[in-house]
């Protein structure tokens, strides 16, 4: 069903503004996170084969054939079904991290909160 004019215009507004407060996350909203045609077509070659070596295992009697058709078939659908992982990290540097003088956060913290209501246990 498509979405009528007003609608339309609105979802337009809400996407140039998300572009324009975090442009990272807009563009990787903008992009398709399913799956590609090619990649689902291959895994389903990979199961189809797979399912034709378990069952030339199955008529053969050796079990270790079966077991390599069940891994091609599982793994064609895995690939199938999964899509690329991109690292969203690896596109922005890194930020340098704080060393503190030994002590962990949470017990700066609780020394800050300490000190703030002035005094010790």
């Amino acid at each position: 069903m498509p979405l009528s004019e007003y609608e339309q215009r609105v979802l337009d507004q809400l996407e140039a503004q998300l572009a324009s407060e975090d442009p990272a996350l807009g563009s990787r909203m903008a992009s398709p996170a399913s799956p590609r045609r090619g990649r689902v077509a291959l895994g389903a070659s990979a199961v189809a084969v797979g399912l034709a070596i378990l069952v030339l295992g199955m008529v053969i009697s050796q079990l270790w054939v079966s077991l390599i058709g069940f891994l091609a078939m599982f793994g064609g659908a895995y690939f199938a079904l999964t899509s690329p992982k991109t690292n969203p990290l690896a596109e922005a540097p890194a930020a340098p991290k704080k060393r503190s003088s030994g002590k962990s956060r949470l017990s700066e913290r609780f020394d800050k909160r300490l000190d703030d209501q002035g005094g010790g246990l």
